[in-house]
């Protein structure tokens, strides 16, 4: 989502069912979408915003090679209140290099 042409980046977001979860699918489908996006799209960069506390969405994004790169503070509101948000990146150079 969010695809910027320009720049050749995009986000990453899913979102699973509760009778899906823990079966590292998530994992598999980040990794699907890198693919994509860096295979077929030509993109540079990708990204990935979660919750501070979505514990297996950060595991996930670690697993397929994202790396971590900042918090934004109290930048989502969450059940009336704000959260903090973290952002991992991951680069076709690295994407390239983790392929073979």
């Amino acid at each position: 989502m969010g695809i910027d042409l320009h720049n050749r980046v995009a986000h990453i977001g899913i979102s699973l069912r509760a009778s899906f979860r823990g079966r590292g699918l998530a994992t598999d489908v980040i990794r699907v979408l890198c693919g994509y996006g860096f295979a077929v799209r030509g993109l540079h960069r990708l990204q990935i915003e979660t919750l501070a506390d979505n514990t297996p969405m950060i595991r996930a994004s670690a697993a397929a090679g994202f790396l971590p790169e900042g918090t934004l503070r109290q930048s989502a509101w969450v059940d009336g209140g704000f959260a903090d948000q973290v952002v991992f990146g991951l680069l076709a150079t690295e994407w390239s290099g983790r392929r073979h």
